[in-house]
């Protein structure tokens, strides 16, 4: 009879992500992952096979739970067009920790293996449509109470606000400065008029 598994497999993906997200996959050793996750290497291997699988269960909760806090702020009451914007200022004020300049796994794993394996570039592709999907939903809710233009493209517009944020979370890493990053923000804030 099989032992129980004595870890939250959440928490491990969430702790594995930590460890992908700052060291990049490629980077990211089995010393690594056993460090950042606490378990052992047959704890590792016997519950996720091999690092592609940690990798792309580690992603899947991140994409999730990120889509969940990004949903939750778009989606708030009030206005539309301050909910965008907060949403876009969200990502300047993770700029103010130490975690916040390794940047996002999404945005990481997009630059590092994107265009190495089919797989991983097709989730993160998911997470990015699905993420501009609920923009433009946002777009549209501001177009009908009038804080956008009725002729602007919402879903053109939706793209721009995701290219935004990735813009916003790779210069995070240069550390440009909060300045320069709420200027931006409020730049593309003016497209919306």
């Amino acid at each position: 009879m099989s032992r129980p598994r004595e870890f939250e497999v959440d928490q491990a993906l969430r702790d594995a992500a930590e460890v992908f997200r700052t060291k990049g996959y490629h980077a990211a050793s089995l010393e690594d992952l056993t460090a950042g996750t606490g378990l052992a290497k047959g704890s590792l291997y016997k519950a996720f096979h091999d690092k592609k699988s940690l990798f792309l269960g580690a992603l899947d909760l991140y994409s999730r739970e990120s889509r969940e806090r990004f949903t939750a702020t778009l989606e708030a009451p009030g206005s539309p067009r301050e909910a965008i914007r907060q949403t876009l200022l969200g990502y300047v004020e993770r700029a103010r920790t130490a975690s916040g300049t390794a940047g996002c796994l999404i945005t990481n794993t997009a630059v590092e293996l994107g265009a190495q394996d089919v797989e991983i570039a097709a989730e993160v592709r998911q997470t990015l449509r699905l993420r501009t999907d609920l923009f433009e939903a946002a777009v549209r809710r501001a177009q009908v109470v009038g804080e956008v233009g009725a002729a602007k493209d919402p879903r053109a517009l939706a793209e721009f606000l995701e290219l935004t944020v990735q813009g916003l979370r790779v210069l995070v890493k240069s550390g440009p400065g909060e300045d320069a990053l709420v200027r931006a923000v409020e730049v593309a804030l003016g497209v919306l008029v």
